[in-house]
């Protein structure tokens, strides 16, 4: 087991983290699993991100693989709303694009147990466990590919305004988009198939969102409105600013804010103080533009809520392909070549048995 510092991504390997950094909690690091580790009954396989508010790992229980989320340290209780949420969420309707949350408990429901928790070195860890679901996170898929084609930045951005969407019909903000909380698998005609991980920080649903909390979001990636103290400009229009930035990151190649190493107040600075710049993508005609409006400071230059940002945005992509579902196995025609392969079997055995 090791321990990671979501501050200054420092990684112990002996479970004794020291940061010289003073303005870093690394007494509240929290622990992260590696493969072959147990969490109670479920076993690591490997993590997948590391986000400041919970670590998501490719886990197995039982002979069943799944999505494992373990709340991270001053977490615990928006990962217990949050399962709530994904509960209330699944009995409206379940989202494609959302993750299909599971009893914590094996032998009990997803209604009594949406979440569950056990004691690691004396510390209470509470969790989720979802349905497994392949794929990469957002993050370092543009790690490995920056500037992505820009069809598939465009599907990606529109499959992601579709689950937001949903969200906001049901009464709720994420607030919290950022490529951390994305995971992209590829079908096998190489379609991206995003799926948002995390329902940010207003899962509890009430009416009074929260506004920027240092244990949920990633300065970079949190809109102007919800730093400045001018609460009543948080709505939907700050979940389209989140897309933006993502879009805007896809298109440029680069997140329109740095983020990486840098005291958050620095970023929450650079933030408030300028606007991002031109993506610089002449080869695109009004992709950019969407993005640049998006991503806007005041939250009236952008688009008001997310039907204008997809309306805007949809003309200048082709329709996202369906995925084509592998075909199932005919057992009726199974049946008949199984019955007709012994007909033919029995017809040579009389044959040869009646031959003098």
């Amino acid at each position: 087991m090791k321990r990671i510092c979501q501050k200054c991504n420092v990684i112990s390997q002996d479970f004794n983290l020291w940061c010289q950094e003073t303005y870093c909690p690394a007494e509240n690091a929290t622990e992260i699993f590696d493969n072959g580790e147990w969490f109670g009954p479920i076993e690591i396989v490997q993590p997948i991100v590391v986000t400041r508010s919970a670590i998501v790992y490719h886990a197995r229980r039982g002979d069943e693989e799944v999505l494992l989320k373990i709340a991270n340290v001053g977490c615990e209780e928006k990962l217990r709303s949050e399962a709530k949420a994904f509960l209330t969420l699944a009995r409206a309707g379940q989202h494609p694009l959302l993750p299909v949350l599971l009893p914590a408990h094996p032998q009990g429901s997803v209604t009594a147990y949406p979440y569950g928790w056990t004691v690691i070195n004396g510390r209470v860890k509470y969790y989720e466990v979802f349905r497994y679901a392949d794929g990469v996170i957002l993050r370092n898929l543009l790690l490995r590919n920056p500037q992505p084609w820009f069809q598939h930045a465009g599907w990606i951005i529109l499959s992601i305004a579709d689950v937001i969407l949903y969200l906001h019909k049901a009464g709720r903000l994420h607030l919290c988009l950022n490529p951390d909380v994305v995971l992209v698998r590829f079908d096998k005609q190489g379609i991206p198939r995003p799926m948002l991980l995390d329902l940010g920080v207003s899962a509890s649903g009430n009416a009074v969102f929260e506004m920027w909390n240092p244990n949920y979001n990633l300065p970079a990636y949190t809109a102007p409105e919800m730093l400045d103290g001018t609460k009543g400009a948080v709505g939907p229009a700050t979940d389209v600013y989140g897309m933006g930035l993502i879009l805007y990151e896809m298109l440029k190649g680069h997140p329109a804010y740095p983020y990486h190493l840098k005291k958050d107040d620095a970023v929450l600075k650079s933030v408030l103080q300028t606007e991002p710049p031109p993506t610089g993508r002449i080869d695109l005609k009004n992709i950019p533009a969407i993005a640049e409006k998006a991503v806007s400071q005041q939250v009236s230059q952008r688009f008001p809520d997310v039907l204008a940002f997809v309306r805007a945005l949809q003309p200048n992509f082709p329709p996202i392909p369906a995925e084509k579902k592998p075909r199932g196995v005919n057992w009726r025609m199974v049946f008949i070549i199984l019955a007709s392969l012994l007909a033919i079997s029995l017809l040579l055995m009389f044959a040869v048995a009646t031959v003098p």
